[in-house]
């Protein structure tokens, strides 16, 4: 029986270099993070905005579309600790008691699972004989947002099959065979978990903070506004050489301009 060739890329933590953090990158960071998008459309325009090269190449749409989740979850981090460097505080809310508490943590910290032996194709077997199936990429992730609950596994099974005869399959497949193929997935996909573990100080019961660098991690474009538009009113600079500037430099021209407006 005939495969396709999978698509997934054959690495699970990859290196990435980061742009120079300018303008530019913090007004397509804002663009990325619209919440009309779905977030695996947000998670590749971050990745997109923040970095020059994954893995040594180009970065591309394709190529986002074709790391794994994982690595996806893994270079999202990285780009979330461009701007939040080391430990900070976080609040989350006690699964248990429901009472709100800080958390102090890094994002380096976040769990991560082992490259596994097996990746990133798999061969299970089913009712119908052996299939093989490619671990979750992004363009997997983009067609789970795009479907209910209810169709949630048939789309992630067909979406990862690499036989030609996935579409008829799907129809095939036992509950039994379903099951089998998204345990086997999950286990050859490495990931970096989103989910702290800890004891609440309230009820000492243990608990789980998850944590979403889209969430939080990354600025709006409400800063950068209010100094392109200070800097513009206060030397007559035009929009693009001020987006041209590094950020830091461009904050500290921006803070000058109001200091001396509060004097």
């Amino acid at each position: 029986m005939a495969d396709r060739a999978p698509l997934t890329l054959a690495v699970a933590y990859p290196s990435a270099v980061a742009r120079p953090l300018t303008g530019h990158v913090e007004l397509a960071l804002g663009q990325a993070l619209s919440r009309r998008l779905p977030r695996p459309d947000r998670v590749s325009g971050v990745l997109d905005a923040m970095f020059e090269r994954i893995g040594g190449a180009v970065v591309s749409a394709e190529m986002l579309d074709r790391l794994t989740s994982g690595a996806r979850a893994w270079l999202l981090a990285k780009a979330a600790q461009v701007f939040l460097p080391g430990k900070h505080w976080f609040q989350a809310q006690c699964t248990s008691c429901g009472q709100a508490y800080d958390l102090s943590l890094s994002l380096d910290e976040l769990p991560r699972a082992p490259k596994p032996e097996l990746f990133p194709v798999i061969e299970v077997e089913t009712s119908l004989g052996a299939r093989r199936f490619e671990v979750p990429n992004g363009r997997v992730e983009r067609a789970l947002a795009r479907c209910g609950p209810d169709e949630a596994l048939s789309v992630l099974v067909r979406e990862t099959a690499l036989a030609e005869s996935g579409p008829r399959d799907i129809e095939a497949f036992t509950e039994g065979d379903f099951t089998a193929i998204e345990a086997a997935l999950d286990d050859a996909s490495p990931d970096i978990s989103d989910q702290i573990t800890t004891h609440c100080p309230t009820c000492e019961e243990e608990t789980v903070a998850r944590l979403d660098p889209l969430d939080f991690a990354f600025p709006t474009t409400k800063g950068l506004f209010r100094d392109i538009h200070d800097i513009a009113k206060g030397y007559g600079w035009s929009e693009p050489d001020i987006l041209a500037l590094p950020s830091p430099r461009r904050r500290i021209y921006a803070e000058m301009i109001r200091g001396e407006r509060r004097r």
